[in-house]
């Protein structure tokens, strides 16, 4: 994030952020992409965040760092959950529901007028054919970390423990995930910086009043 924003990149697509590790009101396990989000102005487009953090305590610390966000619609009415990387619903409400591109590119507009410096996260759930049931994924994902626990997976260790046996306990499942949600987020964010790109320009050309 840093290093886009060094370099002018306004929309950072990636595959999912860090979060609030579960547990982490004691161990105080916090990703430290989240802290950098909240004093970076670029806009993050993701899966959210990886199924197995505090989904919950992820949203509030993201709140209390001044970064909007936002999930894509991909087409739903209504109230739209916070995706949970591998699966679209992660029966958490997301705090804005985004409708298309240009509606992303005129919040990062905006907020590059008013020379906020925190930044933007923009979730884009994985594609319907590519998620893998909710249901499944908590059953997964609990065994996962119970597993941790057992082999004292901490710190460091943790997160790529986790993930080497949510791969094992899937089958591979989540490695196609990974890489169809990996593409759908540098389509849905190249998208979003052309969009972007048509607002800035549209700027230029209107005389100052």
């Amino acid at each position: 994030m840093v290093l886009a924003h060094l370099a002018g990149i306004k929309v950072f697509a990636t595959g999912g952020l860090g979060g609030v590790h579960r547990g982490g009101e004691n161990s105080m396990d916090i990703s430290a992409d989240l802290t950098e989000l909240g004093r970076t102005p670029v806009a993050v487009i993701s899966s959210g965040c990886k199924s197995f953090l505090d989904i919950p305590r992820t949203l509030e610390y993201l709140e209390t760092q001044g970064v909007g966000v936002g999930t894509f619609a991909d087409g739903r009415e209504g109230k739209i959950d916070f995706p949970a990387f591998w699966t679209r619903e992660s029966g958490i409400q997301s705090p804005t529901v985004i409708y298309n591109e240009r509606e992303a590119a005129a919040i990062i507009f905006a907020q590059s007028s008013l020379g906020l410096s925190s930044g933007l996260l923009f979730a884009n759930p994985i594609l319907s054919q590519h998620s893998i049931a909710k249901s499944q994924m908590d059953s997964v994902i609990e065994q996962a970390i119970l597993e941790a626990e057992k082999s004292a997976a901490v710190g460091n260790d943790n997160t790529p423990f986790i993930l080497a046996k949510i791969r094992e306990l899937t089958g591979g499942q989540t490695v196609t995930a990974n890489r169809a949600l990996i593409e759908s987020n540098v389509i849905r964010g190249t998208k979003v910086a052309c969009e972007l790109v048509k607002l800035e320009g549209q700027s230029e050309q209107t005389p100052d009043r």
